[in-house]
């Protein structure tokens, strides 16, 4: 199969939608609510799919931050400024590292956009709607990018509260987000003071100790 072939299998795919329902406007959103759906559970498969590849590295920087967060509050209780300081550079560090990676994340589950934009260029390029008022630098009226975008927002909205109700993304929720056993978790001042005094921790140098 060509390249050729194949947009011409993808056209005739994406452009049934548009042609379910008989009146021509309502026809439009509804394929346009179809595009926008198919954009946005391609975009969830790409983010978990990347997130998968990256597990491991992402989950080191969360649980570098997490240990250096609660070392820099335990040096806080010790009244040791300078460990503090340390920590809590180190925790800054490994929280922009987990940060960018989250954002990163989020950007590539939106690649299936300029593509349906694109089709929809070749489509619904003399398109447009008129406005019930002028708007500045926009005018009085708008192209299928201003339907689109919109539309796409609304589904993005409605399919991330439905997902974890559906098998596919919930077993993947599952794997993806599961947390190791042991996996320490970010606490507190007042989490750390309502401790047992004979619980175990871990000081400041990272040497476990035993309070008496």
């Amino acid at each position: 199969m060509t390249f050729q072939t194949a947009l011409i299998y993808i056209d005739s795919f994406l452009i049934w939608f548009y042609r379910i329902h008989e009146t021509p406007i309502v026809g439009y959103f509804v394929g346009t609510s179809w595009l926008a759906l198919l954009c946005v559970i391609l975009g969830q498969i790409t983010m978990y799919a990347a997130l998968g590849f990256n597990k491991k590295r992402i989950n080191q920087d969360s649980q570098e931050m997490i240990r250096m967060h609660n070392l820099s509050v335990y040096a806080l209780l010790a009244k040791d400024k300078r460990a503090y300081k340390a920590c809590n550079r180190e925790a800054n560090d490994a929280f922009g590292k987990y940060f960018f990676a989250q954002i990163a994340l989020g950007i590539s589950s939106l690649w299936p956009i300029p593509f349906a934009l694109g089709w929809m260029q070749t489509r619904f390029m003399n398109v447009d709607f008129a406005l019930p008022l002028r708007i500045p630098l926009i005018g009085d009226s708008v192209g299928y990018t201003f339907s689109f975008i919109p539309t796409y927002i609304l589904i993005y909205i409605l399919f991330g509260r439905l997902k974890h109700h559906l098998p596919f993304f919930r077993n993947m929720e599952k794997i993806i987000f599961s947390k190791d056993e042991d996996a320490e978790e970010m606490m507190s001042l007042s989490d750390i003071c309502r401790k047992p005094p004979a619980q175990t921790r871990e000081d400041t140098h990272g040497t476990e100790q035993r309070t008496p």
